[in-house]
């Protein structure tokens, strides 16, 4: 059966990528979670998906720019609905502590870090073993440098090459996607929904890769990629997925 994976968590339901979010996909039965992560000024790892806090809080700003304390401040929930003001900006580890071994996918996008420096790929990775929680992690990046970090971090961390229509990097993915990912050692591709086709499927299987692609509302686009084969898909409505795909799969 193929992964329903909950981008942002159940963010049609709640605030996206937040506390509530990975709840409610908890309770519609996902398989597992697509969120993204970025450093805090004092070094903690939050979820959000903008480098900025603009689009989703009462704050404005750079999440580099603000300690975790002084994020705190803000409101993540009142933009979606009154229902969840009071939301806060969620750490990882919070997230990591709804999880557990029975999901199978904890994809955790890391944005291109702004800092050369920056050490998020290892703690990120440090803090999912020690919730015995890396047999199911897949990093993910748009950023190749991120994910070949992230194999030298651990040679046993599964990675994902995020890609896009338009990107610096798509023609050269798209011209030989599967060369590309083998150059990056990557274990998976999540690639935006419009370029998978039953044979790139194909494609990807006989060279070992696993294929996450998003993002998936569609009921054509959920019924084809349980028909070619697909691993999972990243969607932002994982009951109304896991309908369709059941449906379509018997």
């Amino acid at each position: 059966m193929i992964n329903i994976i909950a981008h942002r968590g159940a963010n049609k339901r709640a605030p996206q990528n937040t506390i509530p979010a990975f709840r409610k996909a908890i309770e519609l039965q996902c398989d597992g979670f697509e969120n993204d992560v970025h450093l805090t000024k004092d070094g903690r790892i939050v979820i959000c998906h903008n480098y900025t806090i603009d689009e989703t809080s009462t704050g404005k700003g750079l999440i580099s720019d603000y300690t975790y304390d002084e994020l705190l401040q803000y409101d993540f929930g009142s933009y979606f609905s009154p229902e969840f003001a009071g939301t806060k900006i969620p750490l990882l580890e919070e997230f990591l502590d709804l999880c557990t071994p029975e999901h199978k996918v904890i994809n955790i996008e890391i944005k291109p870090p702004k800092d050369p420096n920056s050490t998020i790929a290892a703690q990120t990775i440090a803090m999912v073993k020690e919730r015995g929680l890396f047999k199911n992690l897949i990093v993910s990046s748009f950023d190749p440098k991120v994910l070949v970090d992230c194999k030298k971090i651990d040679p046993a961390t599964k990675t994902g090459l995020l890609y896009e229509p338009g990107e610096e990097k798509c023609e050269e993915v798209c011209d030989d996607f599967v060369a590309y990912c083998k150059k990056l050692n990557v274990d998976a591709v999540h690639p935006f929904i419009g370029f998978v086709s039953e044979d790139y499927i194909q494609e990807a299987h006989e060279a070992g890769l696993i294929v996450n692609p998003w993002t998936v509302n569609q009921d054509f686009q959920i019924e084809r990629l349980v028909e070619w084969g697909c691993d999972g898909l990243i969607t932002d409505m994982p009951d109304y997925a896991r309908e369709i795909a059941e449906k379509f799969s018997k």
